[in-house]
Formats: C-alpha cells, sequence, structure tokens
C-alpha cells in the first residue's frame, strides 16, 4: 500500500512496479473468505489501470478488469470500497473500447458506472469524477450514434454536476467539462452554457493561495481547452457578451493575479481583514488533498459544511456596497473600455464550432462565425509552425519556413482574418486577441504572397486579454527617456549572435549618455540592477523557453537566465517601451496558451506600457535590420505611443524587399495601448 500511495502522489513508474509486485503476491497469500480481499483487490486492479495508462500494456488492462470484477462481486451492495471498484472497473472498460471498438465493452463501461452512481450518497465528494467518467463513455457513444443518448439523461447528468458540491474543484471542473461538451455536441447550447460557465468559475479555485507559479501553471494548464468550449457554446447562442465575459474570468488567471485586475482580495484584505482571513481558511481546507479519507462519512461530511461555508462568506462578503460583485465574473461594461481607439477582436476555435467577436468601446459586440475554421486545422497549422520554426537543418530548414510560413498566412487570411475585416469595419487600429493555440500565428501577416492582406488593411497589435490591455492603459505615459541597452554576442551552448552587439551600438550612439551593458558586462545582476531605472530598455540576445515551466523561460545573459519570474519581481519606474530582439519572446506552448506566460507579458507585468516581441526565432542579420529600422523611424520621444504604427511600417518595408518570406518579416509583434 505504501508503494500504491507513494505512486498516486509521485505518478514513478518504479512505485507502481513494485506496487504490482507486492500486492500480486500478499492476494495469492490471501484467502478467498478473507474480509480484506476486496480492498485488496481494488488497489490491485487500480495499480494495473495506471501501468496500463503508462505503458499501454494490454496484459494489464485485462488484468484489471478481471481483478476489479472479483472485486465487485464479492462486496456487499453498500460498502463504500464497492463505488470505487465499480467507477474504476467502468474505466477500464472504457479505456478497453478505445483500443478494440469493440461496443460490448463501452456498454459495459456505462452499465458499470451508472451502477456506481447508483451506489454513490448523495453529495460524496468521488461523485464528480464518476460522472466525469460516465461523461466521457456517453461522449463515445454519441460519436458512433448521435441517438444514443436521450436529452432527458443529459439534463438528468447536469443536476448531478450541479449537486457535486462537496468535490474538490479539480473534480467539478472535469465533470462540468464533460458533460457541457457533451451537451454542446448535441446541441443542448443552453445546458452547455451553464455547465460549461460553472466550471470556467471554479478555475481560480484549482490554484490554492500556498501554490507557487510553477504549481499554479501546471494545475491550469491540465484545463486547457475549457474555455475554447465555453467560449464557443456562448457563440453558439448568439451571446458575444457572454463569451467575452467567460473569456476573461478563465483566462490569464496568473496574470490577472499579477495585475491586481482581480484585485478584490487584496481590496478585502485592506477592508475586511477579518472575511478575508475566513475565506483564506476555508479555501486551505478545501484545497488540502483527501487521501484515503476521502470515502470517510466524516470527510463528506466535513467538505459539505466547508462548501456551506464558502458560499455564506462569499455571500456576506457581497453585502458590503464596496464588494457586491466580489469574486464575480467580469461584465462587458468594464470590459469594453479597453478596446479605445480602435477594436479589439478576440479569435476562439473550440471543438465545435469557431467564432471571432470585434468589440469596440462605444457598442455592442459582434459576432463574426467562423466556419472555415476548425480545430483540426488550427492543430495542423500550429504542428507545421512549430517544427518549421525551430528546424535548424542549413539547407532544408529556411525551404521549410519559407513554405510553411507563406501557407500558414494564406490559412489565416481565408479562414479568420479576411471574414473578419468583411464582416466589420473595425478601422485601421486592430488589437488581436487570440484565444489558446491561436495564439501562436501572426495574424497580422495573414495574407496571399503578393496579394492585399491584413498589413494593408489594419495596424495590428496584441493582447493576451481585455483586461491587459485596459490595466496597460491606465499607465500614465514616460515623460522622460532613459534607455538600458543590452546584447550578447556569444552565449555558452548557443550558436553565436554576431550582430547582436552592433544593434545595441547603434542604438546606444543615439542615447550616449545611458548604460549600455554587452557580453562580459551583461551579467544577471547588472541588468536586474540597471532596468528599474530603465524607461526604455533594449534586448539583443538569445531567449529560452521552458515548455514544462514557462515561469523559468528567460533571457540568457552571459552568467545566466534572466528568468520570468526574475522579471515579474522588478518594478521600474515610468516604464514605457522594452523591445526584445531575441528568439520566441512572445511564444508559449499550446498547455499553458491561456495563461500567456512568456517574456513579452512578463515586461508589461514589469510595468512597460509597450513591448515589442518575436513568435517565433529571429535570423540574427535580420533582427539587427528590423531594430535598427524600427528606432530610426520611430519618434524621438519619451513616450513610445507611436510603436505599433512605427513596427507596422517597418514589417511592410521589409516585406516589400523580401516578398516570399513571411518567416522573416512577420515574426515581430507589438503590444500595448
Amino acid at each position: 500500500m505504501a508503494y500504491l500511495d507513494r505512486y498516486r502522489r509521485r505518478q514513478t513508474d518504479a512505485d507502481l512496479d513494485h506496487a504490482v509486485d507486492v500486492l500480486e503476491s500478499a492476494l495469492a497469500d490471501t484467502a478467498a473468505d478473507d474480509s480484506e480481499r476486496p480492498l485488496l483487490l481494488t488497489n490491485l486492479g487500480f495499480a494495473h489501470l495506471g501501468r496500463c495508462i503508462a505503458h499501454r500494456r494490454t496484459a494489464d488492462l485485462d488484468r484489471c478488469i478481471h481483478l476489479l470484477g472479483q472485486a465487485v462481486a464479492t462486496t456487499p451492495p453498500h460498502h463504500p470500497i464497492r463505488r470505487g471498484a465499480l467507477s474504476n472497473l467502468g474505466s477500464a472498460y472504457q479505456m478497453r473500447f478505445e483500443r478494440s471498438g469493440e461496443t460490448y465493452d463501452l456498454d459495459r463501461a456505462v452499465e458499470t458506472i451508472n451502477e456506481a452512481i447508483a451506489t454513490t450518497p448523495e453529495g460524496h465528494p468521488g461523485l464528480a469524477r464518476t460522472l466525469h467518467n460516465l461523461g466521457r463513455c456517453h461522449r463515445l457513444r454519441f460519436d458512433i450514434d448521435q441517438r444514443a443518448l436521450e436529452p432527458r439523461t443529459l439534463r438528468q447528468l447536469s443536476d448531478q454536476v450541479a449537486r457535486t458540491t462537496a468535490a474538490p474543484p479539480t473534480d467539478r471542473i472535469w465533470a462540468g467539462r464533460t458533460i457541457g461538451s457533451l451537451a454542446h455536441v448535441m446541441g443542448d447550447h443552453h445546458t452547455a452554457v451553464e455547465l460549461l460557465d460553472r466550471a470556467v468559475a471554479m478555475l481560480p479555485l484549482v490554484v490554492p493561495r500556498e501554490a507557487g507559479q510553477t504549481d499554479g501553471e501546471h494545475r491550469l494548464g491540465e484545463h486547457i481547452g475549457l474555455v475554447w468550449d465555453a467560449i464557443a457554446a456562448h457563440c453558439a447562442l448568439g451571446d458575444p457578451r457572454g463569451a467575452l465575459e467567460v473569456a476573461e474570468l478563465g483566462r490569464g488567471i496568473l496574470l490577472a493575479n499579477h495585475l491586481d485586475a482581480r484585485s478584490e482580495l487584496t481590496d478585502l484584505q485592506s477592508a475586511r481583514p477579518e472575511l478575508a482571513a475566513r475565506l483564506r481558511d476555508v479555501r486551505d481546507q478545501l484545497d488540502a488533498p483527501d487521501g484515503q479519507a476521502a470515502e470517510s462519512v466524516d470527510r463528506v461530511e466535513e467538505r459539505r459544511r466547508l462548501w456551506a461555508e464558502h458560499d455564506n462568506l462569499l455571500a456576506e462578503i457581497r453585502e458590503d456596497p464596496r464588494f457586491t460583485r466580489f469574486l464575480c465574473p467580469p461584465r462587458f461594461a468594464d470590459l469594453r473600455a479597453a478596446a479605445s481607439g480602435g477594436a479589439v477582436v478576440m479569435v476562439n476555435v473550440g471543438s465545435v464550432r469557431a467564432d471571432a467577436i470585434v468589440v469596440t468601446a462605444d457598442s455592442d459586440p459582434v459576432l463574426v462565425p467562423l466556419p472555415d475554421l476548425t480545430l483540426d486545422d488550427a492543430l495542423l497549422h500550429g504542428s507545421e509552425v512549430i517544427g518549421a520554426a525551430y528546424d535548424t537543418t542549413r539547407l532544408a530548414g529556411p525551404l521549410r519556413r519559407q513554405r510553411v510560413f507563406a501557407e500558414t498566412a494564406s490559412w489565416l487570411w481565408d479562414t479568420i482574418v479576411e471574414p473578419v475585416l468583411a464582416a466589420h469595419d473595425t478601422g485601421d487600429r486592430l488589437w488581436w486577441l487570440p484565444v489558446g493555440l491561436l495564439g501562436l500565428f501572426p495574424l497580422h501577416a495573414a495574407g496571399h504572397l503578393g496579394h492585399p492582406g491584413a498589413l494593408d488593411k489594419v495596424v495590428s497589435s496584441y493582447t493576451p486579454t481585455l483586461r491587459a490591455l485596459a490595466h496597460a492603459r491606465t499607465r500614465e505615459p514616460a515623460t522622460t527617456r532613459h534607455q538600458l541597452s543590452v546584447a550578447i554576442a556569444r552565449a555558452p551552448g548557443l550558436p553565436d549572435l554576431p550582430g547582436t552587439v552592433a544593434e545595441a551600438m547603434d542604438l546606444h550612439t543615439q542615447h550616449p549618455h545611458t548604460p549600455l551593458l554587452t557580453n562580459d558586462d551583461a551579467t544577471t545582476a547588472r541588468v536586474a540592477a540597471a532596468l528599474p531605472a530603465a524607461t526604455w530598455a533594449h534586448f539583443a540576445c538569445h531567449a529560452t523557453v521552458d515548455q514544462a515551466t514557462p515561469s523559468n523561460t528567460g533571457l540568457r545573459l552571459h552568467d545566466g537566465t534572466l528568468t520570468i519570474a526574475d522579471i515579474n519581481r522588478l518594478r521600474p519606474t515610468n516604464a514605457e517601451l522594452a523591445y526584445l530582439s531575441a528568439c520566441s519572446t512572445a511564444n508559449h506552448d499550446i498547455k499553458h496558451a491561456e495563461e500567456s506566460i512568456h517574456l513579452a507579458t512578463a515586461f508589461h507585468l514589469a510595468g512597460y506600457r509597450h513591448v515589442v516581441a518575436s513568435l517565433w526565432p529571429l535570423a540574427d542579420e535580420f533582427a539587427a535590420t528590423a531594430a535598427h529600422r524600427f528606432y530610426q523611424r520611430l519618434p524621438d520621444a519619451p513616450d513610445a505611443d507611436a510603436a505599433a504604427v512605427t513596427l507596422h511600417r517597418v514589417t511592410k518595408e521589409l516585406r516589400a524587399r523580401f516578398p516570399d518570406r513571411p518567416d522573416l518579416w512577420a515574426s515581430m509583434i507589438h503590444s500595448g495601448p
């Protein structure tokens, strides 16, 4: 049991193998009528199921089904062990169906999980996970036969999900997401919105107060795709306002915490510290892992009591006139001002449909369906873009990039940008707000080579959320220009960048009385010490992207990496512009797409109003040319409010010089007001 408990915590193969060996030996030594045998069968079945998931061994799966079947058969009807055994047995049948295609296994999965639900007491914390398993089975059935699930059964499942208030937040999210997505594909969009919105509203709870940045990134990354379908369900109802609100609630949660965009908790601590302390205490208890005590009646009652206390606390807090909207979803009325001076276009692709929503400050949001955009196509193009961008082969790499980025630009124009521009007059200033994996793509450069495209229609910028853009607008422009220039031509283990120092020297020549840190002088300590006084910062160096832990992504300096976590701790005074002439400084991996955790966002969080960054790796000589032209054409002023227009102009100039190489001229993007 110790090995199995440790596997549940650490997910290590060695612990799982030891658990199987020890439990198999114990089972062989246990009499058929021993009262402990059902528990032993259940644990051994779970261990085989875990090993099957880890290594896809059919023998483990068959053994799991045999063992759990025995556990169910030898356990009294209302024994708590039986419920867990039934649930896991149903999951094992479902897994075998997915491998074999035998509908018998899927039917057995539905029957077994339904029996598990029937034997689960009302309010049991394990009900949410079991409903999630049942929802997955019904979705598989629906994909085979769209008449397999009656609407009333769907409604019953929805009602059951609503009553899982004693379950841990993550399990409630999975149950709501699975049944909500099922309702979405069945065309019951009202039920889908109800369930998916509730699941999205739970996302902030999966990041407990004591969780660090890395833990928060991991926990939220497990729920990628939930917000996509929630947005799509609102769009299916013709409700762009609701779509915008749920997008703002469920995306950029860590970002919002840093920006204090969801500052209610901080404000509550200042105004009503006793309520804030009680709320923190209840949330900490709800976030605590259940362990083996999860099945106990006492723990079930305790979780019921805690959730009731949590809800009562929220009601008490909202009685205060200062906190009537405490931890409520953001309203469109509070978001629309972010679109001042142009239009914000949110673009989303879910599992069922894709849409754009055009937001302006003085009119209702406009829904633009995108029928030719599919999730499968987005995944395919995303994979192609990532593969081409990081292809380092000397001859094939450039040819691959030239082909892939030209094809991607055409696809973006046909499926997203042209339909948006044709459906609504966005004016000539536009902020793209791509949801999920769409953030990988250069929407600003969409178009067919040799024909007018996005660059000829609008000046584009990007924003991760409406709140982030609104926050940037609240900052006052700098009144003085204090330039910091940093360049690293050679970093251990990375290709040389001979053009970087000349790039920084060129800028320093224009501002000779400001710091210049190059090569050996550009240490992490010196750069971190110089940044707080820099209203403008220019970095010409390598960047490293840590996809597993995005907050470890950073700028490679002489003696180490200036990470996102480091940058977040800096608070420059009157910070205006950060120009990141480094590889992939506005890029993120798909799993963490909703949090927009990359270097460009880090510099915004540090206080910079405007950031210029790259979506994919830059050619050294081309990066230097782009930076030179940018600063040459940017007005010599303390503020950088012309940054977007200037970058747009430079991009068009480079396109004119290399018309068939969007991989060279489309990488740099602007974010800010």
